[in-house]
């Protein structure tokens, strides 16, 4: 009786901690370039072309690969300089 209660408590030992709760990890955006750095300068134009130049110097990097990349974006409008956090 005791070799039964025994294994019985060695099975049951071994199918609770097989067991996972843990959840399942987000799935990661391969396609998403995530901006995780940005240094913007405003560049002023000429008094013929008085517009405001947006030069921003931001780092990606990949979920899935971890690749990191270094990329430039020049634009007029202060709405479209890449932010900390958007994928790109």
């Amino acid at each position: 009786m005791k070799n039964y209660l025994l294994i019985f408590s060695i099975a049951l030992l071994s199918f609770s901690c097989s067991q996972s709760n843990d959840p399942e990890p987000n799935q990661a955006n391969c396609d998403c370039d995530k901006v995780v750095e940005k240094t913007t300068f405003n560049v002023v134009g000429t008094p013929q072309n008085p517009a405001i130049n947006y030069h921003t110097v931001y780092t990606t990097i990949n979920e899935c690969t971890h690749i990191q990349r270094s990329k430039t974006y020049d634009t007029t409008d202060p709405s479209l300089i890449p932010q900390i956090g958007q994928c790109r």
